[in-house]
């Protein structure tokens, strides 16, 4: 038996479909409880076919499968740990030429061309590489599997505060339907006048007269959307925030705090039916945002890849260069589809009556850049939205104005295909943080904070309020509860 598993190991060429599976489980053990399991498996389903496609199409080539796997291999490899190599030399020389995509692009084809002529001309069997590289991914295999093992038996799931007897039963509440519409990156009017320059007073003249109450002052407890929205759901800060810098385990708590939240507790005990038509995964209810082929999810692992580092860093401006329209707008149109799919979802479900109380969570990536129309609602040219057009503030204002234009639509459609007035939540998660040259911290809190109640109670908000107490409040005047608010305050992350 171990004298045949031997001659499989040195005979046949299996660390091709072995990398990616090292790769993928590797990134998932580094990523545990943030990567979901089948965004892994999907992924790891992708790379084995594309590992066998390389290896059928080398194969053609040199009608011998070691050698098909060996050169399929490599290509594998370099897209693998393409960001790792690289982020270790910018590390030892951040300037060297080598860096260049002008040096790496040909020198990559032509080291592979020598790699395939080589491979052709050779007689050699590769009988110890393929036993040697087969022994060593299983061995890293198996490391990451205990590794993995050990994080399934040792991690700890969110400390989470009761919520039993949190909240009471009001027999007398009327339960409306409630509309949060989140509007990423909407700067509140302090920040707007104090830094900005401009007046946003017609847009909230025109909530006031649909009904609503402006906030003033209003401000997110953190300057990250998961980290704002995490908070602003749970009604609470988030605990175990390690320091001033975020990573992926305090993004990973965000995740999971949002769909745990206390506010969704409350929502499924008084029987509300939640739409999720936001960018984040709830309890059996993915996001409907679709940003990339790949699931979205699995971006921790792929992060390095070189595809990923490519279409990053030179695949727009190539593009750009080129005038491929169709790429370019590939590449940036994901949020501008997002929002319109979101948006029309969002209409969809107003329309419809339902037995239960609805809950419609919306998140739309505006007035965030990327910044796809002017005041006019005309199309920004797709030679303009570069990376550098994301600190033009005059760009930023003129598709805030649009912004403006959409979101008094949905609020109008809102209200009108409703039954019975709904609850209408206009909000942001943070303000706007693309500065040219820094700007006080206090200023990236400022917020977008607009709420429409059916009885027009807005006693219970006070100007300054922060996100964190924004649902305490909401509770607290609608249906009948006794939360006591927090002290508002800010934290100032780094990602």
């Amino acid at each position: 038996m171990k004298t045949k598993a031997l001659h499989i190991l040195r005979t046949r060429p299996i660390f091709l479909y072995l990398l990616p599976v090292f790769f993928v489980l590797h990134g998932y053990t580094e990523n545990y409880d943030f990567v979901p399991v089948n965004d892994a498996v999907i992924l790891l389903a992708t790379y084995l076919i594309a590992s066998l496609i390389l290896s059928l199409l080398a194969w053609i080539f040199y009608r011998n499968f070691t050698k098909a796997n060996l050169l399929a291999f490599c290509m594998m490899a370099f897209h693998f740990f393409f960001g790792a190599v690289q982020d270790l030399i910018k590390k030892i020389s951040p300037d060297i030429f080598i860096l260049k995509y002008s040096f790496i692009l040909p020198c990559t084809a032509i080291l592979f061309i020598v790699l395939l002529i080589s491979l052709k001309k050779t007689k050699k069997s590769f009988l110890k590489i393929t036993l040697f590289t087969n022994l060593l991914l299983l061995l890293f295999i198996l490391a990451d599997s205990g590794w993995l093992l050990l994080k399934v038996l040792t991690v700890k799931e969110i400390k989470r505060a009761p919520v039993s007897g949190l909240f009471k039963k009001c027999d007398n509440c009327k339960y409306p339907d409630v509309y949060l519409i989140m509007a990423d990156g909407y700067p509140g009017q302090t920040e707007l006048k104090a830094v900005l320059g401009y007046d946003n007073q017609l847009f909230e003249q025109e909530l006031e007269k649909r009904g609503f109450h402006v906030i003033d002052s209003s401000r997110s407890n953190y300057n990250l959307t998961p980290f704002s929205v995490a908070s602003m759901l749970d009604m609470d800060y988030l605990k175990g925030i390690a320091g001033q810098y975020s990573n992926k385990n305090d993004i990973a708590l965000c995740y999971n705090t949002i769909k745990q939240s206390k506010l969704f507790s409350f929502l499924k005990q008084t029987g509300y039916k939640i739409y999720n038509y936001s960018i984040f995964d709830l309890t059996n209810q993915p996001s409907l945002a679709t940003p990339t082929f790949l699931p979205r999810k699995s971006k921790p692992i792929t992060a390095q890849t070189f595809i990923s580092r490519a279409e990053k860093e030179i695949g727009f401006h190539l593009a750009t260069t080129l005038k491929i329209k169709s790429i370019i707008q590939y590449v940036r149109n994901h949020d501008l589809k997002n929002n319109r799919k979101l948006t029309a979802k969002t209409i969809k479900i107003a329309k419809e009556a339902t037995s239960n109380p609805k809950f419609v969570y919306t998140h739309l990536i505006m007035p965030h850049y990327p910044y796809y129309f002017d005041s006019t609602g005309q199309a920004v040219s797709y030679e303009k939205i570069t990376d550098d057009f994301i600190v033009d503030q005059g760009a930023m204002i003129s598709y805030l104005k649009y912004s403006n234009t959409k979101l008094i639509e949905l609020v109008d459609q809102i209200k009108s295909s409703a039954a019975s007035p709904p609850i209408i939540i206009l909000m942001s998660d943070h303000g706007f943080r693309e500065f040219k040259v820094p700007v006080d911290n206090k200023y990236h809190f400022y917020n977008l904070n607009a709420v429409f109640f059916p009885d027009s109670n807005y006693s219970l908000f006070y100007n300054g309020m922060t996100n964190i107490n924004q649902f305490r409040v909401i509770l607290n005047s609608q249906f009948g509860q006794q939360l006591p608010l927090l002290k508002d305050s800010t934290s100032f992350l780094l990602e």
